[in-house]
């Protein structure tokens, strides 16, 4: 059957109930919570429901035309991050000669309540309505019995105890829940964390999904779930290693610590003279780039096939690869990545889309080529081929690269040092030489990265190794070094 035949038929079938019509094609409201209870199938029918859009109430064509304006707009249901967990949905549309009629296909989730908004939507016959509370326990009722997935399964050997609950009231649930709503719920912390499904009630223990965001040690419980830093003096993993970390705990507060490594760390950005007036900032890698791509791999990653962590190599500015078990899932495939987009984690993407992390859903990866091409770098190498593994490849700015090469040129030409003359005075005194903000960065590069080696805190405040000693001599009890001379590096003191 074509779509224009089962269009037709839907549009006659003014009995069922999991069909519904409005003549407007103005996305709205009211068709989002059409989606949402259609989703949550609370009659368990396990059939889709449709929403038809340009018919009347009789199943009559409106007789109206859709623009193209309109359409995108409706295909933000699928990507705008209102309807979590985010439903399986499909969006068509057919010309008549009697007008244009729109079809939202709507699949029931194995993973309800789903929410619109904050609100959950149920059908009760041919009516939509708000949830109530018995609503919304059939609905995770639901859930646990279809529950075979990794992050609503208890987690062994764990206890309430085992997770940070200041996390979760201050962090989390005011961004979850309406403050009015915190406010009037008199339940225990067991059941508002299973009511956004971190407790299971049943086995009166943490999911997996409360575990990996506010557990005090997950990695304990979960071995995969950390990130692993690394970074190489060379192009492999054979070369010397200058640094490494391993960011562990519960997401909600690492992934802050990897926003603010990335910033800093990483993306390196430097003022650089454009014209005579002006100056643009260009970093070795955007930092939103690199900061969205690391948060898709603890988003994607499989938690259950190795016990390996996320891995984020940082070859020395030759590039940075970022790489979590677990290949493309569901319907994402090599052919139709990046335009087709699957839930390993659902619910762990809908607790990132609750704390702002993510904006929207399957536009990461067009933003961050975006971003890359904006700061100077090459496009993004997708490794998507492997069934257990997900790997992508940056490479650094050019522009940055270039502007590198000439400041290390004028190293060797003497040309660097003219800018002592901005002193305007004999610099006998070490202590001249070294100014305040001088003196506050480089403290800050080595408590974001302790353990650098001469030449790499040379690199990153851009000066020769022999003024670098100058500076570290300026800055007595402050740092300190610890290891063999030449293969130690530089600490905070303690």
């Amino acid at each position: 059957m074509g779509n224009k035949e089962k269009i037709l038929q839907l549009m006659s079938n003014l009995e069922s109930e999991n069909i519904e019509r409005t003549r407007a094609f103005d996305k709205s409201d009211k068709m989002g919570q059409a989606i949402c209870a259609f989703a949550n199938d609370i009659g368990d029918r396990k059939q889709p429901g449709y929403l038809l859009l340009g018919v009347e109430d009789n199943g009559a064509f409106a007789g109206k035309r859709v623009t193209d304006e309109q359409l995108t707009a409706l295909a933000g249901f699928k990507s705008e991050g209102n309807l979590l967990p985010p439903p399986a949905m499909t969006i068509y549309h057919e010309s008549f000669d009697d007008g244009d009629v729109v079809v939202i296909e709507v699949f029931p989730s194995s993973y309800p309540p789903i929410k619109y908004k904050g609100q959950v939507w149920v059908r009760i016959g041919p009516r939509k309505c708000l949830a109530n509370n018995d609503d919304i326990h059939i609905l995770e009722e639901k859930r646990l019995h279809s529950a075979t997935r990794f992050e609503i399964m208890p987690c062994v050997d764990t206890t309430l105890s085992d997770l940070n609950l200041d996390l979760f009231r201050n962090s989390y649930l005011p961004r979850a829940i309406q403050a009015e709503v915190i406010d009037e719920d008199p339940r225990p912390i067991e059941e508002q964390l299973a009511a956004l499904r971190f407790y299971d009630r049943q086995h009166k223990l943490p999911t997996n999904l409360g575990m990996l965001l506010f557990g005090k040690h997950p990695e304990m419980f979960i071995p995969s779930a950390y990130i692993q830093y690394v970074k190489f003096g060379g192009s492999d993993n054979g070369s010397d290693i200058l640094a490494e970390h391993a960011y562990k705990g519960p997401l909600l507060q690492t992934i802050d610590e990897i926003n603010s490594f990335v910033k800093v760390g990483i993306a390196a950005p430097r003022p650089v003279k454009v014209s005579a007036l002006q100056e643009e900032t260009i970093s070795m890698y955007p930092d939103w780039a690199v900061r969205e791509l690391l948060l898709n791999a603890i988003i994607h990653r499989d938690y259950q096939i190795s016990n390996a962590p996320v891995k984020f190599y940082d070859y020395n500015n030759i590039r940075l690869e970022i790489s979590n078990p677990g290949g493309l899932y569901g319907q994402a495939n090599p052919e139709n990545f990046p335009y087709v987009n699957d839930y390993r984690n659902p619910l762990l993407a809908e607790a990132m889309k609750v704390m702002g992390y993510v904006n929207k859903y399957n536009r990461g990866i067009a933003k961050v080529k975006t971003e890359m091409e904006k700061n100077g770098n090459p496009t993004p190498q997708f490794d998507v081929n492997k069934l257990t593994e997900f790997r992508v490849t940056l490479l650094p700015s050019a522009k940055l690269q270039l502007i590198i090469s000439n400041d290390e040129l004028k190293v060797k030409n003497g040309e660097l040092f003219e800018r002592n003359d901005e002193l305007n005075g004999e610099l006998n005194d070490e202590l001249k030489s070294l100014s305040k903000g001088t003196a506050d960065r480089l403290c800050k590069i080595i408590a974001n990265n302790p353990g650098l080696r001469r030449k790499e805190l040379a690199e990153k405040l851009n000066v020769s190794v022999s003024t670098l000693d100058r500076y570290i001599k300026a800055l007595p009890g402050k740092i300190e070094h610890r290891g063999a001379k030449k293969t130690g590096g530089w600490f905070p003191k303690s």
